[in-house]
């Protein structure tokens, strides 16, 4: 049920729809596999690549561009991550995973190290795995009922996640892909009247926050 939630939630976010589509993945993936499977969802984002991908991110494109070029996967990570010059800290894995949340056989103790593991299929940048987690733990704590507020504090008195928390708070608000300032940014627009459509037409055709605030609104 809450899967679908945050699938929905996605969708009228989502203004290109990539986001979506690979969050049906992941989905098709957890349900398959009834939970986190590394390998299966490596593979099902490879088939996608090669059959229909669009909208995927500079990152996923050129981390599976270069897997199927026989390049070996971890250092096809590598490879696109010092390509970039280490900026491969992009909001990618946090868009695609949000659905991990909802999936409840999954406990909460291990919500971070998947969502972590996930986020390392393409970002080396430890930065995505981390803000993906943020994501990931704030829909959970919605879906046990705590009011956004609450689900605030419990990231920041959490352990394993206030440090990148504070990486949060101190993010700016703007249209841009790095994945803190996208949370910022669909935190700042969670607290106003008519968020989702304030959130679009501040993101414009970049399409970062408004996939975050879709998601969360529906779950809130």
């Amino acid at each position: 049920m809450y899967n679908d939630m945050i699938l929905e939630g996605i969708k009228v976010g989502d203004q290109i729809g990539g986001p979506y589509e690979l969050s049906k993945i992941v989905n098709s993936s957890l349900v398959a596999c009834k939970g986190f499977n590394k390998k299966d969802l490596t593979a099902r984002y490879l088939k996608w690549w090669e059959t229909d991908a669009f909208d995927t991110g500079p990152t996923f494109a050129s981390v599976f561009n270069n897997i199927t070029k026989g390049i070996d996967h971890i250092e096809a990570v590598k490879k696109v991550h010092y390509s970039l010059n280490g900026n491969t800290a992009g909001c990618g894995p946090a868009h695609r995973i949000l659905p991990l949340a909802g999936f409840l056989d999954i406990p909460d103790n291990r919500l971070i190290e998947i969502t972590k593991e996930e986020a390392e299929i393409t970002h080396f940048h430890p930065d995505a795995g981390n803000g993906s987690a943020i994501l990931v733990m704030l829909c959970r704590y919605l879906i046990e009922g705590q009011t956004i507020e609450e689900a605030k504090k419990s990231l920041a008195n959490n352990d394993y996640l206030n440090k990148s928390w504070e990486k949060v708070l101190s993010a700016k608000v703007l249209p841009d892909g790095y994945v803190f300032n996208v949370i910022k940014s669909a935190l700042y627009f969670l607290d106003q009247k008519d968020a989702l459509n304030k959130s679009i037409k501040f993101a414009g055709p970049a399409n970062y926050c408004p996939v975050i605030v879709g998601a969360i609104t529906k779950i809130n």
